[in-house]
């Protein structure tokens, strides 16, 4: 039943009139229905609160409520005579601008009856918590629940709703990048964060001793382009130490503790620093072999750089190590991995060139890894360029190189084999699967984006991050302990919030009609 109610001037309705309207209207109805506002007649300063605004409800007393007109009908012609007068004087006021008179109205509204309108409007909200829809409704009850408690333990504080356990910290140095990668940024770059903002050494050490304390025994440094950061040999050093001095440091010491992914343009100069501090591995990004191209894929010229660079890494380990593989007699992976995005029509007919060069050109002493192009924001994805890795394969095979399946170590994101080239190496080729074979179900990885928010899937909206960086500024002068506490249970919390797969998009056409992430270069791969 609806119910039209004339709001009318306090003085006109008895404590009769107001009793029995109580008896037969809903509650909250009456309360603001009784009130209008001032007892001047028209012409004074209050003329307006004479207003005769109707306010429309459901109720469900269809028997009671079809009595409230015959109420409001008794009132007193005194006020229906005031009722008319203020009509007629509000309708000659007014009549030129009925868009300012209702702004005007609406103004200056008596205090009570807008505290009024206010309130039932909040108690309309608390009474229908989440239900303005379905989707809203499945979403709340989705989400894992927070547990805030004392219970938080070492144990537990990086293992998520899933039960995977994260032990691989990914630590952004630098927004910034000397390269304009197609699949990674718009030639034109991205905004970067002031300076300011980013993570100074001290709060990324900081960070660093929490996550070793609760699990983490293997980081590496990322970007933009790491080799960017100023003093980036003392970092390692002070990160490589934490790690070594961990209970969490796996057997293998000396492999993969402090790795760094790059493009490797500046990195001749800082490769023997590096290695001496302590490092242990390095990605190199590269996705074609041929100058042309390379200046089209990245708009930079320096591939000869690159390719220098790779040769000065795998004489820097050896002197370090003896061997630039780890394992018995240097029988396992490469300390040294070249990624390749590999994109179609564009650098998919050089495959066969990149798994040859690993054990023509550099002796069998790197591991080649095929990622699959990814979607982010900005870079252009979509499906006629994409190849998927069951079709670089058989590029590979087709091309005389016969694929041996080999295994793969724990967490790993590589599907590894090896090709029989003719020069029968050493060298690894992998493929990285994120799209058509995605590895959700095992992964270890944390991120840290270069201004200290914590990311922890890869995919995931940027609602998702939560800045620790802030914590750290915001209650720099707390007791430690107490920061460090704090620190571990927003990290706790955000580890819970991870999904199954893919940050929840489904696939890589719904992370990218999405659209809801950073660009490459500002997550830190």
């Amino acid at each position: 039943m609806i119910l039209q109610t004339t709001y009318m001037h306090r003085g006109a309705i008895t404590q009769r009139v107001r009793s029995q309207l109580r008896s037969i209207v809903p509650r909250t109805l009456v309360a603001t229905a009784s009130y209008v506002g001032a007892s001047k007649l028209p012409n004074s300063t209050n003329t307006h609160s004479f207003s005769t605004l109707t306010r429309t409800t459901s109720c469900r007393h269809y028997s009671k409520c079809a009595q409230a007109p015959v109420l409001i009908d008794r009132v007193t012609p005194k006020w229906m005579n005031a009722k008319q007068q203020f009509s007629t004087a509000a309708a000659t006021k007014y009549s030129a601008d009925d868009e300012i008179y209702d702004d005007r109205k609406s103004q200056r509204t008596m205090p009570r009856l807008q505290a009024l309108r206010e309130r039932l409007q909040v108690e309309k909200q608390d009474l229908q918590p989440s239900v303005n829809s379905l989707d809203n409704m499945s979403q709340a009850l989705e989400e894992p629940m927070i547990d805030y408690s004392n219970s938080i333990t070492n144990e537990n504080i990086l293992t998520d709703t899933h039960g995977r356990h994260h032990n691989y910290l990914r630590i952004s140095l630098s927004e910034r990048c000397n390269l304009r990668c197609q699949y990674c940024m718009p030639p034109e770059g991205v905004p970067l964060s002031p300076k300011s903002h980013l993570l100074t050494d001290e709060e990324i050490m900081r960070l660093v001793h929490l996550f070793v304390k609760n699990g983490v025994n293997k980081v590496r440094l990322t970007g933009g382009e790491p080799l960017l950061r100023p003093n980036l040999a003392s970092l390692v050093g002070s990160i490589s130490n934490a790690l070594t001095m961990s209970d969490n440091l796996a057997s293998d010491v000396n492999h993969s503790l402090v790795g760094i992914t790059t493009n490797a343009m500046t990195l001749s100069r800082q490769i023997d620093d590096l290695v001496d501090a302590g490092m242990t591995s390095v990605n190199i990004s590269l996705d074609t072999l041929r100058a042309d191209r390379y200046l089209e894929i990245t708009r930079r010229n320096g591939l000869d750089k690159v390719m220098r660079a790779i040769g000065d890494t795998i004489s820097a380990f050896r002197r370090k190590y003896g061997d630039v593989r780890v394992g018995p007699n240097g029988t396992g992976g490469s300390r040294i991995k070249i990624n390749c995005v590999v994109m179609k029509g564009f650098n998919d007919d050089e495959l066969s060139d990149f798994v040859r060069m690993s054990d023509e050109r550099f002796g069998g002493d790197i591991d080649m890894r095929f990622i699959e192009w990814m979607p982010f924001n900005d870079n252009g994805w979509n499906t006629s360029r994409f190849l998927s890795y069951k079709d670089m394969m058989d590029k590979i095979s087709d091309e005389g190189l016969p694929l041996e399946r080999i295994g793969d170590g724990p967490n790993d994101t590589t599907k590894w084999w090896r090709a029989q080239t003719n020069q029968d190496g050493k060298s690894r080729v992998g493929f990285i699967t994120s799209m058509s074979e995605h590895f959700c179900s095992s992964c270890n990885r944390l991120r840290i984006t270069a201004d200290g928010k914590i990311k922890v899937c890869l995919f995931s909206s940027n609602e998702k991050e939560v800045s620790l960086r802030d914590i750290m500024r915001n209650h720099q002068h707390e007791d430690p302990k107490l920061q460090q506490e704090e620190l571990g249970k927003v990290i706790y919390a955000a580890v819970q919030k991870k999904t199954e797969a893919l940050g929840g998009h489904g696939n890589a056409e719904g992370i990218a009609k999405a659209a809801d992430n950073r660009p490459m270069t500002l997550i830190g791969g």
